[in-house]
């Protein structure tokens, strides 16, 4: 569950820092960037729907790429993870450095890249299924799991309840931390993603090398 909280965390700032600091637009909440994307259609704002759609294209482009490195680290019996872990750094170190040298809007399809590629690989967690960009759900199932274990005194269901709690709030938490970072280090603050992805590689490599140790 701690991993899944850093993936979420990672998420969570990904999308506060694409939003503050890119053009108002989300790395990975896509349903997001459609709302966006229709309202400025709406108010005939036809100078920024470039930024949705590129977000957007740059997402489709993420998961295809993600799905190329999967099928790569099957026959190479590559960790897929770590894989991406590490392109997903790439990426990020990518826009640190060329943060005064691109558009924001590539900057952002950028991030969006990273995002699909987080998405596209992390889909379950203790064997259930996950995603670490989109909340609603969490929100549907901490409240049913709530509900259960309430009225129907259901442990698992109290589990899984703090389960999606912690989630939520490691969510919550990248987001606030970009948000105070933005304001010390401006476009600087995507080095805490970077950060944590450092974090969640070790932590990986860790547990891969605890596993291969016992076999």
């Amino acid at each position: 569950m701690l991993f899944g909280c850093g993936l979420t965390m990672v998420a969570g700032a990904l999308d506060a820092y694409s939003y503050l600091e890119h053009g108002a637009v989300f790395a990975g909440l896509q349903t997001g960037n459609l709302i966006l994307l229709g309202v400025s259609l709406g108010h005939f704002q036809l100078a920024v729907v470039g930024r949705y759609l590129a977000s957007l294209l740059a997402f489709v482009v993420g998961t295809v790429i993600v799905r190329v490195l999967q099928h790569f680290s099957e026959k190479s019996r590559v960790s897929s993870q770590m894989v991406v872990l590490g392109y997903m750094l790439a990426l990020l170190m990518v826009v640190l450095f060329l943060n005064n040298h691109l558009p924001s809007v590539l900057l952002a399809a950028l991030l969006s890249l990273a995002a699909a590629a987080e998405l596209q690989e992390f889909r379950q967690i203790k064997g259930a299924a996950f995603t670490p960009l989109m909340m609603t759900g969490n929100v549907r199932s901490i409240s049913e799991s709530l509900y259960d274990g309430v009225r129907y005194r259901n442990r698992d269901a109290r589990a899984k309840a703090l389960d999606t709690g912690a989630l939520m709030l490691s969510f919550i938490g990248g987001a606030l931390l970009v948000a105070a970072f933005t304001s010390l280090m401006a476009a600087y603050a995507v080095l805490l993603p970077a950060a944590l992805v450092v974090a969640l590689l070790v932590w990986l490599y860790r547990q891969n090398r605890r596993r291969r140790w016992k076999h």
